[in-house]
């Protein structure tokens, strides 16, 4: 009787445990599917302090827009301070070639010149015995050309010999050289070809050389005066072509690395200035400015009304492209929280990230994204402090 007691009692025991087993495995299910019905698969990794979950209402009132996140060649500006100079071959430093005295002043300061008019007069003896020099091959090949036309009559006719026919040849040979000689040495001072050419007919031999201008400009920065001596290869002044001038823009070497020739430039006087120019970059200069340490552009420009004039200061404003794609975002999508720059991320249509980026640099009204965002993800663009707001609240609720 005891036995059978004994089993009813085991067999009791058994069924107790296995209903609470059964139980137990029900409950840790069903806490399993709470858990991942609270984390969907779509923001699972990411830190619940960086989610910001909206209500019905709350998307309703801030109607949150956003943008897919692209990449692409940008295009920007980039603002430098430029000095007008004057442009290479519309330029002239007129200097004295020999010495002497100035004698004539032709032009003043601030003339307009034509080319190859006459600027300055200079008595020289130098000049003096070229010229007479010159007159002195002039003769002796005329000379020399005569005796040749002679002797090759005389050696036709058998009356000389060939030798004398081969000296007669050498000597105008050398009589013709002379006279080459002497020419460049006339050229070489800046005399020109019909100046030369008058010297064989005129009278007496003047001793004053006249100076010309090279190019048509203006008379700048004269530097001599009536009767003052004067050294060869000083300067007397300079002629200004101001139709065409150099602008230098002198650009950090950070940004240098962005610009490249044929690049567009506005130039203005003044950074809001409604007045400007379009022109492109010309060439950029390979090393350093000494002075400032700054990478010199060189823009070639044609000036419009007399404007810009060598010696002023001008702003520039250069737009170029980035040499890689690159990620930007507008300045209005970014907010700082400390000195870390976050963005938000739509993860879902009422969920949002909030994401650190790596900002490599901020162009005019975009900020170009080193890391920390992707493409086709879609980044909000409206009512970012109001998010940031509504990440605070939910980290002070959760606290």
């Amino acid at each position: 009787m005891k036995r059978f007691y004994y089993q009813i009692f085991t067999i009791s025991l058994l069924a107790l445990l296995t209903l609470s087993s059964s139980c137990g495995n029900k409950t840790e299910t069903a806490q399993k599917e709470s858990v991942e019905t609270d984390s969907p698969p779509s923001v699972s990794g990411i830190k619940p302090e960086n989610l910001v979950k909206l209500t019905g209402k709350e998307l309703a009132e801030l109607k949150i827009q956003t943008i897919p996140v692209t990449s692409s060649l940008q295009k920007y500006s980039i603002t430098v301070p430029g000095v007008v100079f004057p442009a290479p071959n519309h330029i002239s430093i007129i200097s004295t070639p020999i010495d002497g005295r100035i004698s004539k002043i032709s032009v003043q300061e601030g003339q307009q010149v034509r080319m190859g008019q006459e600027i300055f007069s200079i008595e020289s003896l130098e000049f003096g015995n070229m010229v007479s020099e010159y007159l002195q091959a002039v003769s002796e090949e005329t000379f020399q050309t005569s005796r040749l036309q002679r002797m090759e009559q005389l050696v036709e006719q058998t009356i000389s010999s060939k030798s004398e026919l081969d000296r007669a040849k050498s000597d105008f040979q050398r009589a013709k050289t002379s006279v080459i000689a002497a020419v460049s040495k006339l050229k070489a001072i800046g005399v020109p070809d019909k100046e030369i050419n008058d010297f064989k007919t005129a009278e007496s031999i003047d001793p004053t050389l006249k100076i010309h201008s090279p190019i048509s400009g203006v008379l700048d920065q004269r530097s001599v005066e009536l009767g003052q001596s004067v050294n060869a290869l000083q300067m007397l002044a300079r002629v200004l072509d101001i139709s065409h001038v150099l602008v230098r823009g002198y650009v950090s070497p950070e940004d240098a690395q962005f610009i490249s020739s044929g690049d567009s430039v506005k130039i203005s006087r003044r950074q809001y200035d409604k007045f400007e120019m379009k022109a492109v970059v010309t060439s950029i200069n390979p090393g350093l400015d000494e002075n400032n340490r700054s990478v010199v552009i060189n823009i070639l420009l044609a000036t419009n009304e007399s404007w810009p004039k060598p010696g002023e200061n001008l702003h520039l404003s250069i737009v170029t492209l980035s040499r890689t794609e690159v990620v930007t975002i507008p300045m209005g999508a970014l907010t700082y929280e400390g000195n870390d720059p976050i963005v938000f991320v739509k993860i879902s249509e009422t969920t949002f990230e909030k994401r650190k980026v790596d900002v490599q640099e901020f162009r005019d009204k975009f900020a170009v994204i080193r890391k920390g965002l992707d493409k086709n993800e879609q980044l909000a663009v409206t009512q970012i402090f109001s998010l940031k707001a509504l990440s605070r609240f939910d980290k002070i609720a959760e606290e």
